[in-house]
């Protein structure tokens, strides 16, 4: 039985709210000097909790840029303007968020103007995504109440998660655009817009409604990309194309146990090999991670031979900073909890004196095979791999090793998280008491093939899909990196 990916509408509120409206008005119970104070606590928990909080930041900048955002937040007219100061992403860590709690998120939205359309976005450009509406579908929309479009894409690129000083989180976000840029002003009656229909060289102007809620949402469930939707909806699947002898194998998520991981990749491998398939695509632009010993057991399928499958972990701490608000599965963790986390994680790790770092010990990877065999149904023809913003944690490790051992082509966008160096493995959850918003914490980095420096780059693709093939296979409404693997495959026939 394959398995269902858990769907439902999300969006990361308090990371991309930029602009706060002039009117006071407070989120239902949330008020903005609760928000203040818990962003407060918050950053004082990652720099006692996060397992290297001052790698992309010095501890004295860290503090003076706390400072100053939460200076401007204290200033700030309510509650929606207070957002926009969400000092978290100073770590510059994929793993590391705080949202809202269920109450207050669900007030949130229901107290928003929604921007009517979604949108797709690429290289800094913001294209209509759904059919139908005053706009036509695939129009380049140039500006929003008058700020250019690439500004607007920067900014919300300078607030997503990601590692280090990637910029491509967007991937992540553009599907709760309407969410994220309504905030911008939680009660605005329109928007005025600058846009090119498809083809065109015609500047065209509007003034579009803001909608309901229910109507913001709705539209974001019609919009047309991303194209496999079937796909994406399952944490494997695999389709057979006869006649371009080619496989291509969805995967989204790592976050599997090892025999129904096994199962979809072997029973995938087996056909393409039993149909004598000369490619093979694997789509990991929507794979959020999980294990990474998942990530070997898919290239253990396209490896030519057994191979290196080696990471190491460490931490700059391994007690639980602030056990009062520390929860576990939505409780408060308990005196138990505590002292088993504790004892857990200072059995595995020793102390580093050269480092002043925790590492992880052999105990830590027990289990972990890191001379890993070929499998036999392995695949012996062409590998192409699509990544995005989006391919972060375990996913990306699984591009590395594709890379590293030169063993396909890597397609699309830089991932979301490191090409050395992640967080994974653990995390804690706080509670924070005020607004009962959560943070939630990884406990160790995660470092791969022996490396020991990260250079905050993600894997960057061998082949970047041109902008305007994006655009031409989009108004086509085509998927684009499918079509453009595709396209390759046909060239090098």
């Amino acid at each position: 039985m394959k398995l269902f990916l858990s769907a439902g509408f999300t969006a990361l509120l308090a990371a991309f709210c930029l602009n706060g409206t002039a009117q006071s008005k407070e989120a239902g119970a949330l008020k903005k000097e609760d928000l203040v104070s818990d962003y407060k606590l918050a950053m004082d928990i990652l720099k006692k909790q996060h397992p290297n909080p001052f790698k992309f930041i010095d501890s004295a900048d860290y503090d003076r840029k706390v400072d100053s955002l939460l200076t401007l937040a204290e200033k700030a007219n309510d509650a929606y303007a207070v957002m926009q100061y969400l000092p978290v992403q100073l770590v510059r860590d994929v793993h590391t968020s705080l949202s809202l709690s269920g109450e207050n998120y669900q007030q949130v939205i229901k107290d928003l103007r929604y921007f009517p359309f979604p949108v797709l976005i690429d290289k800094e450009k913001i294209f209509v995504n759904i059919k139908g509406v005053e706009i036509p579908y695939a129009s380049e929309l140039l500006s929003i109440n008058k700020q250019p479009a690439s500004d607007l894409v920067r900014s919300l690129s300078a607030f997503s998660y990601c590692d280090g000083f990637i910029i491509t989180g967007t991937d992540r976000m553009y599907g709760n655009f309407q969410t994220s840029f309504s905030l911008r002003d939680h009660d605005a009656k329109s928007y005025d817009i600058e846009y090119m229909e498809p083809k065109g060289k015609t500047v065209n102007k509007i003034t579009v409604a803001s909608v309901s809620p229910s109507t913001g949402i709705h539209a974001s469930a019609l919009a047309v990309m991303p194209m496999p939707r079937l796909a994406r909806s399952y944490y494997v699947y695999g389709i057979y194309d006869d006649e371009s002898k080619t496989g291509t194998l969805t995967v989204n998520t790592f976050n599997m146990k090892e025999p129904y991981a096994y199962k979809e990749f072997s029973s995938f491998f087996k056909e393409v090999n039993n149909r004598g398939y000369k490619s093979v695509i694997i789509d990991i632009r929507n794979n959020g991670g999980g294990n990474p010993a998942i990530s070997a057991l898919l290239y253990s399928f396209l490896s030519p031979t057994a191979f290196r499958n080696e990471y190491d972990y460490r931490t700059k701490h391994i007690d639980i900073a602030y056990p009062e608000y520390a929860t576990s599965q939505g409780r408060k963790m308990s005196e138990d909890d505590i002292r088993q986390t504790s004892q857990f994680l200072y059995q595995r790790f020793n102390k580093d004196s050269a480092t002043d770092f925790y590492l992880g010990n052999a105990r830590l990877k027990e289990g972990q095979l890191e001379n890993f065999p070929r499998d036999k149904d392995a695949f012996s023809g062409n590998v192409y791999i699509l990544t995005s913003g989006a391919t972060i944690s375990a996913a990306t490790y699984f591009a590395s090793l594709v890379q590293k051992n030169k063993r396909g082509l890597i397609i699309g966008k830089e991932t979301g998280s490191g090409e050395n160096a992640t967080t994974a493995a653990w995390f804690l959850t706080y509670q924070l008491p005020k607004t009962k918003s959560v943070l939630t914490v990884p406990m160790s980095e995660l470092y791969f093939f022996n490396a020991k420096n990260d250079n905050g780059r993600g894997i960057i693709p061998d082949k970047e899909l041109p902008l305007e093939k994006f655009i031409s296979y989009m108004q086509q409404t085509q998927d684009p990196e499918i079509s453009y693997a595709m396209e390759l495959i046909r060239q090098s026939k």
